[in-house]
Order: C-alpha cells, then sequence, then structure tokens
C-alpha cells in the first residue's frame, strides 16, 4: 500500500510542476510579445486612462 501511495504523490507532484511550468512560460511568452509590440513594462502595470471623446 505504501507504494502505491508514493506513486500516487509522484503523478499529482508532477502534473503540479507541469501546470506551474506551462503558466511561467505562457507568462514569458505574453511579455515577449508585448515588448515586441512595442509596449513597456511599465505601460502594462500602469494603463493610460481612456480620454472622453468631446464632440
Amino acid at each position: 500500500m505504501k507504494n502505491l501511495e508514493r506513486i500516487a504523490l509522484m503523478t499529482l507532484t508532477t502534473a503540479y510542476a507541469g501546470y506551474f511550468i506551462q503558466q511561467l512560460l505562457r507568462t514569458h511568452a505574453e511579455r515577449l510579445f508585448r515588448l515586441a509590440a512595442g509596449e513597456s513594462p511599465y505601460e502594462r502595470t500602469h494603463p493610460k486612462p481612456l480620454r472622453s471623446k468631446k464632440s
């Protein structure tokens, strides 16, 4: 029974690690795409306020 618990724990740990790595890669790719598009990292965290158009 102890061997089964160890296998289950390793499977769960591997799944969580895979998800974590996937999220890190997605975040990194998003930052690279934003930089390639010309958006600064500051703009990402401090967006410009929208100005209302007066007719």
